[in-house]
């Protein structure tokens, strides 16, 4: 077995989708997740994680943006910022997009086992031009590219991912993402975020490989 990133949800050389509706906190959610591993800290004071410097590659906001937004995570969790800037590297690509196999080319130059954790955000902006979430071949061409990525860099991975239309109370949790089914066979690790009748609160559920 591989050893575990996220003891009890993902291991090195695995990937995971993180899926929820539109402005929930995904986002949010995986940088508390990187600043987790980075400082070997228990994601959600439950999983535990193992230290490792972390990538974030961001195809949706600005420089500016990012920054402001991972120095608050980091301030929340007591997290001195310039540390991160140390552990925590991140490719801003708004503005100059990279396709998935654009990423894994780049991706082939870094060292083995330099980051513990990657994180794609977001999935929908990595598709190439032509392709569609909804067409098997072209998710599974998505996650072979991904398994190629972690083989070589012996990271575990994270998907920022968007949910389907329609309610998704009384979905598997293999089935919230939007596409083709084949992402979830191809995932690992299922991270769903859903609507909890209590205001600001969404529940976590998860469907894991190993």
């Amino acid at each position: 077995m591989n050893a575990p990133i996220i003891d009890g949800l993902l291991r090195a050389g695995e990937t995971a989708n993180v899926i929820s509706y539109s402005k929930v906190g995904k986002s949010w959610l995986g940088y508390n997740l990187a600043l987790s591993v980075l400082t070997g800290s228990p994601w959600l004071g439950r999983f535990e994680t193992t230290p490792g410097k972390a990538l974030l590659i961001d195809n949706e906001l600005h420089k500016p943006t990012l920054r402001n937004r991972i120095s608050r995570v980091a301030e929340a969790m007591g997290v001195p910022i310039e540390w991160c800037g140390k552990h925590l590297e991140i490719w801003p690509l708004r503005g100059r997009l990279r396709t998935l196999a654009e990423l894994a080319a780049e991706l082939e130059t870094t060292e083995p086992g330099a980051f513990g954790l990657i994180v794609f955000d977001a999935k929908y902006r990595f598709t190439p031009a032509g392709s569609s979430e909804n067409d098997n071949a072209s998710e599974t061409q998505i996650y072979n590219l991904l398994d190629e990525i972690a083989e070589h860099t012996q990271a575990a991975q994270v998907l920022i991912h968007h949910t389907s239309k329609g309610n998704q109370a009384d979905k598997r949790v293999t089935d919230v993402g939007a596409g083709a089914g084949a992402q979830s066979r191809a995932a690992d690790c299922h991270l769903v975020l859903r609507e909890h009748e209590k205001p600001d609160v969404v529940v976590l559920d998860a469907a894991v490989r190993s």
